[in-house]
């Protein structure tokens, strides 16, 4: 049986039930600075948190791709049997 949920996760995972957040977001949402680590764990709990690298400009116009964190629709379901 996997470890209950931290209060990361569960902001995390509370903010992709309500929709795609950049990574950067995530990080602040969910209180950590690592949030690609913080997804490493959901996807150990079973969840599989696509990301989808999103084209960006920088400061200086330059193109960037970071990453968009959602859920699937299985997801969703199993999100919510984890207790978040």
């Amino acid at each position: 049986m996997s470890r209950p949920l931290t209060k990361r996760e569960q902001r995390a995972i509370n903010a992709l039930l309500n929709g795609a957040v950049m990574r950067e977001n995530l990080d602040f949402i969910a209180g950590c600075s690592n949030s690609p680590e913080l997804v490493a764990g959901l996807r150990r709990k079973g969840l599989s948190v696509p990301c989808e690298r999103v084209e960006r400009f920088d400061k200086d116009g330059n193109s960037c791709w970071p990453g968009r964190y959602s859920f699937t629709q299985e997801d969703r379901v199993l999100a919510r049997e984890l207790g978040a």
